[in-house]
């Protein structure tokens, strides 16, 4: 959905206009997922996906949530929010409510609020909504908030695009063979990240020189680290990628997390999405009996954005 499609929702929905509308998109790593606790702001890119917030204060001192996929809007008067037995979204916006007012914040009036996202990863929404919620109110109360612009990185040419999968395969990192592993030959693990972190080194140089060509070259070997020195690539995703790789108009894909997934991350040529996702869905089925979900992304701008609806 577009911003306007959302502000008219908005409207119809609530019957008035919105105030102010945010974005959070979502982030990713090109290179060095497991580089995370080393290294905050390395390659992390923020893409055009992400989660839509819309809000306008209103005068009843009563919060109302809705989303599409909720029928009807749903209302919390203060007295409500520490004791709410809410399981969807609207608990992870109800408990920055409740954190603002425990801590003495004054909120003078309530808010309707519509929320509507296109993650990749939906297990992020949670946090999505946790982080713009609070966003949110401290900018519609004046507070002072840290806004977390994202680090200025060059834009990729815009004849490539990132094309994400996701298998729609539930993962525990506690629970994972890379988990164990991580455990039992903290040598062999020692050895991995040393490696990744070579590469994401790497990749920085590669970003800052616009060197397109060598950012696929990193995310090959990243893939190949994660394949032979840890062994956590299953079949069916290095049949994926090895046929990928033959495949004209890809510089680089990679198994994405932990290991023992379906998610990838490829770097392609806008121009062989259609003839690539084809041919890597009928791979992925074939081996698993599961539909493969891809994505197409473009590389987005700040961690937090507003829309001046005025402008719309």
């Amino acid at each position: 959905m577009t911003i306007i499609e959302l502000k008219d929702a908005f409207k119809y929905k609530f019957n008035k206009e919105i105030d102010v509308a945010y974005f959070k998109p979502e982030q990713f790593r090109l290179i060095g997922d497991n580089m995370k606790s080393l290294f905050q702001s390395t390659d992390s890119y923020v893409l055009s996906h992400g989660t839509y917030l819309l809000i306008s204060k209103n005068e009843e001192e009563r919060y109302g949530f809705w989303s599409l996929s909720q029928y009807g809007i749903k209302y919390f008067t203060k007295k409500q929010l520490n004791r709410n037995k809410e399981q969807s979204w609207i608990k992870h916006a109800l408990n920055i409510f409740a954190q603002f007012i425990n801590r003495g914040i004054d909120i003078p009036c309530g808010f309707d609020i519509f929320v509507w996202g296109n993650l990749f990863y939906t297990e992020n929404a949670g946090l999505h909504i946790e982080a713009l919620m609070t966003y949110a109110l401290c900018e519609q109360l004046g507070l002072k908030h840290d806004s977390a612009q994202a680090e200025t990185k060059p834009s990729f040419d815009s004849e490539y695009k990132l094309v994400i999968s996701n298998a729609h395969t539930p993962h525990v990192f506690s629970q994972s063979p890379l988990a164990m592993l991580i455990k039992e030959n903290s040598l062999l693990v020692e050895e991995f990240l040393s490696l990744e972190n070579q590469l994401t080194q790497d990749a920085l140089t590669a970003y800052e020189q616009c060197d397109i060509a060598e950012i696929g070259r990193l995310i090959k070997r990243n893939h190949q680290i994660l394949r032979d020195k840890l062994q956590v690539v299953p079949p069916e995703i290095e049949l994926m990628i090895a046929d990928a790789e033959k495949t004209e108009g890809v510089l680089g894909m990679r198994m994405t997390g932990c290991g023992f997934g379906g998610n990838t991350i490829t770097l392609i040529n806008e121009s062989a999405i259609p003839a690539f996702v084809e041919q890597m869905s009928e791979i992925y089925e074939f081996e698993t009996d599961v539909q493969n979900s891809f994505f197409t992304a473009q590389i987005g701008d700040d961690i937090f954005k507003h829309y001046d609806i005025e402008s719309y």
